[in-house]
């Protein structure tokens, strides 16, 4: 689906040379949840917002099925890629309507008629467990899983075929992150959506994540199927990673590499 053919990124900062990114290879297949890991710094939000257009990669091409995505896109390879971002609190318009906010991709991309949209929000809503009610509320009424569930009912609205989710929990509690995290799964299956899932958890990625890859620095460090990535780890990198993840049993810290 999502073809990434030697990709290349550099930024200037303050006169520094800072190469974001550097010949990165990947193939994201349709109907996956593909995650993208590594610590602030390795690449993973740059190599995110080239997908989405937001930068332009200095070298190399980006495929969308068979066409060629540059930065500058029209209104229908902008649907298809949509962005959920790591803060709730943050990208909900504060003097909006949570209804305003759902409508606008329906109106943008003309997804249902005028007479229509109130049905469609609620529909949406719906999908992420949010009651009608929520239409008339504004952002700081809700909570900070309410904002996440609004955030992806707007990106669902759009009907895009990729979800890009860029930490989607690391603001949210524990238990509100357990319950967001389960809707996603839900909604993926529901929606046969591809899932791009930029994160630093780990422990998140080995129960959501079907393919990873590592990132450090600007490269590709490891890349595989999450379960034979965790269980036999190539790079000393990636084994650093995993010995990272928080444990609370003996048995768990006996499954880390050595």
């Amino acid at each position: 689906m999502i073809k990434i053919n030697n990709i290349s990124k550099k930024f200037f900062i303050k006169n520094n040379e800072v190469q974001a990114l550097n010949k990165i290879n990947l193939i994201i297949e349709e109907k996956d949840c593909f995650a993208v890991v590594g610590e602030s710094g390795s690449g993973k939000t740059t190599l995110a917002n080239i997908i989405l257009g937001v930068y332009q990669q200095d070298k190399g091409d980006l495929w969308f099925n068979e066409e060629q995505l540059h930065k500058t896109r029209n209104l229908q390879q902008r649907k298809l890629i949509q962005y959920v971002q790591q803060n709730p609190m943050s990208t909900l318009n504060p003097k909006k309507t949570i209804f305003s906010t759902i409508s606008l991709p329906l109106r943008i991309h003309k997804i249902v008629k005028k007479n229509e949209l109130e049905e469609r929000v609620k529909q949406l809503l719906s999908y992420v467990g949010m009651e009608p009610e929520f239409m008339v509320r504004y952002p700081d009424t809700l909570s900070g899983g309410q904002k996440q569930r609004v955030a992806i009912a707007r990106a669902l609205a759009a009907e895009p075929k990729v979800l890009i989710l860029d930490e989607p929990t690391s603001a949210l509690d524990v238990i509100v992150q357990s319950k967001v995290l389960n809707l996603l799964l839900k909604i993926k299956m529901e929606f046969n959506l591809t899932y791009i899932f930029i994160t630093h958890d780990l422990s998140v990625v080995r129960n959501i994540a079907n393919k990873v890859v590592v990132m450090k620095k600007g490269i590709i460090e490891e890349f595989g199927e999450t379960k034979k990535v965790f269980l036999n780890p190539q790079s000393i990198y990636t084994k650093e990673l995993i010995n990272a993840i928080p444990t609370v049993l003996d048995k768990e810290d006996m499954l880390k590499p050595k």
